[in-house]
């Protein structure tokens, strides 16, 4: 078994949704963090393979919060409320309630996604080795390979058709000294 620190490459990439419902009522609260930190354990010293974008809490390994910080967004989502709680929750969010008092107002979380929405960072806790994500392998290659250009040789000469400072050429002809 190892266990593996993962984490975003890039800030504001931690996207929280919580689901919760009332009645028939089902709202989804989404916080952006700047940064933050997940463990995730695995059978054997094989890296786990989580992909961008998927939930880590739903990834096919055991995984758990170790800490996110600086949220920097919070969105709801209350298309799946009829109009009187739609109303109640807008009036609830704008007199300054938090989401986490949703619960003393008879709602019920039923599930939060955990998503890093961009490469990952990778750690071995145990050794520090940083596994290398596919999209850092795929772009050292890119830059590995000799440069081409998009362009032909017809385009690595120029044809001066005006003096310097902005004289006005003659149309399609180069100016005579």
């Amino acid at each position: 078994m190892a266990t593996w620190s993962v984490k975003p490459e890039w800030k504001k990439s931690i996207i929280e949704r919580n689901y919760f419902t009332k009645d028939d009522n089902k709202v989804m609260i989404e916080t952006g963090w700047r940064w933050g930190e997940f463990t995730v354990y695995t059978d054997d010293d094989n890296p786990p393979d989580i992909e961008s974008g998927v939930d880590i809490y739903n990834c096919g390994y055991e995984a758990e919060l170790v800490e996110t910080n600086d949220g920097c967004w919070e969105e709801h989502d209350m298309d799946e409320c009829d109009e009187e709680t739609q109303a109640w929750l807008e009036e609830f969010f704008e007199e300054g309630n938090s989401w986490l008092d949703l619960e003393e107002h008879g709602w019920s979380q039923d599930e939060c996604e955990m998503i890093i929405d961009c490469d990952l960072i990778i750690t071995n806790v145990d050794t520090d080795e940083v596994v290398e994500s596919s999209n850092d392998a795929e772009a050292r290659a890119m830059l590995e390979k000799p440069t081409q250009w998009p362009f032909g040789p017809e385009l690595a000469s120029t044809v001066e058709t005006a003096k310097w400072p902005f004289d006005t050429p003659k149309e399609g002809k180069k100016e005579e000294e």
